[in-house]
C-alpha cells in the first residue's frame, strides 16, 4: 500500500497555525533542510492553513521534473501572485501555454546569438576589468556582488533585447536598484497566508511598487525600439538577431500573445539572467576564498589557457577551463541559488510508493539530496575535482543535483550562464588574487526567492606572473 499524505511524518506544530510561527522566510531552506534529517526525504508541514508536503527524494524529483507539463504545474498560488505583478512568460505559463512561450526563450537565448553577441559581451568584461584594476591600485574593499550584478544585467539586455546597457560604470540609479526589491518580496508574498499588502501598503510595498514601474517603463521603451527596428529592417522578420524581436514577431502572428505575454517574457528573462547567474558568481568567490589552495590551481589552468592574454578573446577557446567549470559545478551544488521549487501535481497519482492527490502542494527542496554521502561522496565538502573524470568519485549521482531544473522544462538560460560565468571567473582570476575581507563565518544564506549571500568585501591585488 502507497503511503498517504496524512500519514508522512512531519512537526506537530501548533492547532490552526501549525509551524507557521517557527519559519523564518530568510532561513526556510535551511529549516526545511533540517527537518528533512529528522523526519526523512518525504515528510508533511502545516503553515497556518497550507498543508504542504516537502520531498527531496532524488527519484520523486525526477519525476515531478519529468512530467512536466502535462503532470505537474508550479503551484497556482505562486502563478497569481507574478500575473497580478505582470508577469505572464515562461517561467510560469503552463501547457500549450508554455511550449509557445519556451520555442521563442530558447531562440533569444541559443548557442547562435550568444556567438553572433560575444564581442559585444567582451565590452562588459573589459569595463568590469578596468574597475577592478582601480580597486586592485587602490586597494579599497569593493562589494564584488554588486559588479556580478551590474555585469549580468548588461549581459542579459545585450544579448536577449539588442540594448547595450552600461551599469557597470554608473554610480548609482542604476536598474538594479529597482531590480533587487522585486525578487524578496514576491517571495514574501508567495509564503504570506494573508495577502496583507491588499489591505495595508507599508514602505516596503510602495517601493516595489515604484521598482515595478520603472522596469515596466524601461521595458516599454524597449518594445518601441523594437518595433521600430522590425518596420526600419524587414529582414528581420525572417532572421530576428535577439529574443525581443523573436517574441514580438510571435506576438503578430499568434491570437492570444499581446503585450502583457511580451512583456511578461521581458521580465522573466531580465530578472532570471541578472539575478541567478550573478548570485552564483558571489558563491564562487565565497568558495575559492575559503580554500585559496583551489584559487591557485583554478590560475595555473587559465594562465595555461590564456597565456599572455588578460582575458578570454574569442569564443571557441571557451570550450575549455574544465577545472573551472568544475569549481561552478561544486558551487552550484553545495550554493544552488534555486534549492525551493514549489509545485503540484494535476491528478491523484503514485510515485516510488508515496500517493499524492491533485493539488497537493509540494515543495521541492533540492539541496538536500546533493549534500547527501549517498549521492555525493563527502557530500558537504567543496571538492571540485568530483567533477572531473579522473577522480573516479565513487558516489556521484546526477539525479540529486538539479541547479538548471530538468526534464522538457530544463533552464534555457545555462549555457549563457555559463558562459558568463567563464567569462569573469578566468579574466579575474588571471589578472587578480583575490581576498575575503568580511570573515566568512559573518556570510549568510538569504532566501529571497533566490538564495543570495549576505553582503560581503573583498579585496583585491594584482597578480605577481612569472
Amino acid at each position: 500500500m502507497p503511503i498517504l499524505f496524512r500519514d508522512l511524518p512531519g512537526p506537530k506544530g501548533i492547532p490552526f497555525f501549525g509551524s507557521a510561527f517557527d519559519m523564518e522566510l530568510s532561513n526556510m531552506h535551511n529549516q526545511f533542510q533540517e527537518m528533512a534529517d529528522e523526519y526523512g526525504s518525504v515528510y508533511k508541514i502545516k503553515l497556518g492553513p497550507v498543508k504542504m508536503a516537502i520531498i527531496s527524494e532524488p527519484k520523486i524529483i525526477q519525476h515531478i521534473l519529468r512530467e512536466r507539463p502535462e503532470g505537474f504545474i508550479r503551484m497556482k498560488k505562486l502563478d497569481k501572485i507574478l500575473r497580478a505583478e505582470g508577469v505572464h512568460g515562461v517561467f510560469n505559463a503552463e501547457g500549450d501555454d508554455w511550449k509557445m512561450h519556451r520555442r521563442m526563450v530558447a531562440k533569444g537565448l541559443d548557442v547562435k546569438h550568444q556567438k553572433a553577441f560575444f564581442d559585444k559581451m567582451l565590452i562588459s568584461v573589459d569595463r568590469l576589468y578596468a574597475k577592478w584594476k582601480k580597486a586592485a591600485d587602490s586597494g579599497e574593499a569593493i562589494d564584488i556582488q554588486q559588479d556580478f550584478l551590474r555585469f549580468t544585467v548588461d549581459i542579459t539586455t545585450t544579448l536577449a533585447f539588442g540594448f547595450e546597457m552600461n551599469t557597470i560604470e554608473e554610480k548609482g540609479g542604476v536598474v538594479q536598484d529597482h531590480m533587487e526589491k522585486i525578487f524578496p518580496m514576491i517571495f514574501k508574498r508567495i509564503n504570506e497566508p494573508i495577502q496583507w499588502h491588499k489591505l495595508i501598503r507599508k514602505k516596503a510595498d510602495r517601493e516595489f511598487d515604484k521598482a515595478l514601474d520603472a522596469i515596466d517603463s524601461m521595458i516599454d521603451q524597449w518594445i518601441v525600439d523594437g518595433r521600430r527596428r522590425l518596420e526600419e529592417h524587414p529582414e528581420l522578420k525572417e532572421n530576428p538577431t535577439n529574443f525581443l524581436e523573436a517574441i514580438l514577431l510571435e506576438a503578430e502572428n499568434e491570437e492570444d500573445f499581446g503585450d502583457e505575454q511580451v512583456k511578461g517574457n521581458l521580465v522573466t528573462v531580465l530578472l532570471a539572467g541578472e539575478d541567478t547567474t550573478a548570485h552564483t558568481l558571489a558563491w564562487t568567490i565565497y568558495l575559492l576564498t575559503m580554500y585559496p589552495d583551489y584559487q591557485s590551481k583554478l590560475q595555473s589552468e587559465i594562465d595555461q589557457t590564456l597565456g599572455d592574454l588578460k582575458c578570454i578573446t574569442e569564443y571557441e577557446s571557451t570550450q575549455g577551463f574544465k577545472f573551472l567549470e568544475a569549481i561552478a559545478n561544486e558551487t552550484m551544488r553545495l550554493k544552488p541559488v534555486a534549492p525551493l521549487l514549489l509545485f503540484e501535481p494535476l491528478m491523484d497519482m503514485e510515485i516510488e510508493g508515496y500517493f499524492f492527490k491533485k493539488g497537493t502542494r509540494m515543495l521541492v527542496h533540492s539541496r538536500h539530496a546533493a549534500l547527501q554521502d549517498d549521492n555525493f561522496t563527502k557530500g558537504k565538502t567543496f571538492f571540485p575535482e568530483r567533477w572531473m573524470k579522473e577522480s573516479k568519485c565513487p558516489m556521484h549521482s546526477m539525479d540529486a543535483y538539479i541547479p538548471f531544473g530538468g526534464g522538457p522544462r530544463f533552464c534555457p538560460g545555462k549555457n549563457l550562464a555559463l558562459l558568463e560565468m567563464k567569462l569573469v571567473l578566468s579574466m579575474l582570476f588571471k589578472n587578480f588574487d583575490v581576498e575575503m575581507v568580511t570573515p566568512h563565518e559573518d556570510v549568510k544564506e538569504i532566501m529571497a526567492f533566490t538564495m543570495m549571500a549576505s553582503d560581503y568585501k573583498v579585496k583585491l591585488k594584482h597578480r605577481v606572473q612569472s
